[in-house]
């Protein structure tokens, strides 16, 4: 693949320029893991308190976050609670996801997480290790989505890499996620009965709950034989479903390597606090045109952020 042009300056100071190759296609992956840890082991020898207190001043990723912990908590307590009356079974994620979740199944840049060693990254996003779970469980036959959709949720803390522009916007937040599994039984009977769910979700919460003012963006995706068709379907059904709530049509049909079909946005008082649509993850995951998907996600903390909960 190619690599930017400081990988290359760096390689050329090595004086390999094929060193990454040889690397990932001489190695095994334990291999690889053995000198990466070795390699932190080495560098982690070379310094002192002072320059660890050092790397805590200057390094991003590390600082707390100026929330209340206890208000944060209560956020997550709710939404899961909410969650589980509602048909979701809730999990506590693992901090760590195997290396790749995000980048192999979804398209995300992978500069964009904290890749580790021992074939690890920190977690960037749980819709995905949802789905992995999801998937592992529909292999194993631990989870059976064939009779009936299955639903997950979690609340976790995420990392992110990429740089965000405001400076009080820290690169770990609380997200919480919805994930529902399912076959393709015809007449888009999933993506109905999966789409009112999460939906009916997020009008509770926010506009039950937190009393506040929402509404819904859909947004027209490639993915599905017949866009325009498949989102008229979906409109229509929610306004049965619905019949109080806004829903914007966004028929623009675009594809960004990530929803399929449909995207939707729940907007809170001018801020679209939630992004969720169809996927094909499990598709790719479980080598099946019959999995459906579908993902949604909301942010905790831009709850006490934009003062929706004092």
């Amino acid at each position: 693949m190619e690599h930017s042009q400081i990988v290359h300056t760096i390689l050329a100071k090595l004086g390999n320029e094929r060193l990454i190759t040889e690397l990932t296609t001489k190695l095994s992956q334990s291999e690889m893991t053995t000198l990466l840890l070795a390699l932190s082991q080495e560098m982690t020898a070379q310094s002192s308190p002072v320059d660890l207190l050092n790397k805590y001043a200057t390094n991003r990723f590390v600082k707390p976050s100026e929330l209340s912990p206890i208000k944060l908590k209560k956020i997550e307590l709710d939404m899961l609670e909410l969650a589980e009356n509602r048909g979701f079974t809730s999990l506590e994620l693992s901090p760590a996801s195997p290396l790749g979740s995000c980048s192999v199944i979804a398209k995300v840049d992978q500069n964009k997480v904290i890749s580790a060693t021992r074939g690890v990254e920190l977690m960037s996003d749980s819709t995905n290790m949802l789905a992995i779970y999801l998937a592992n469980g529909i292999k194993n036959k631990s989870i059976n989505n064939s009779i009936n959709d299955v639903h997950v949720c979690a609340a976790s803390r995420v990392t992110r890499g990429q740089w965000y522009k405001q400076a009080n916007v820290l690169p770990h937040f609380g997200l919480f996620t919805l994930v529902s599994s399912g076959k393709d039984t015809g007449s888009y009977r999933f993506e109905k009965d999966t789409l009112t769910r999460h939906i009916a979700f997020y009008l509770h919460y926010y506009g039950g709950k937190l009393g506040q003012e929402t509404k819904v963006f859909l947004h027209m995706r490639k993915g599905y034989t017949d866009s325009e068709g498949f989102l008229d379907r979906m409109v229509d059904h929610l306004n049965v479903e619905f019949p109080s709530c806004l829903f914007i049509e966004d028929r623009v049909e675009s594809s960004n390597q990530y929803y399929k079909g449909l995207n939707f946005e729940v907007n809170v008082n001018g801020v679209n606090i939630v992004d969720g649509g169809f996927v094909d993850w499990t598709q790719q995951l479980l080598g099946n045109k019959k999995e459906r998907l579908l993902i949604s996600g909301t942010g905790m903390d831009l709850q006490l952020i934009t003062g929706m909960i004092q």
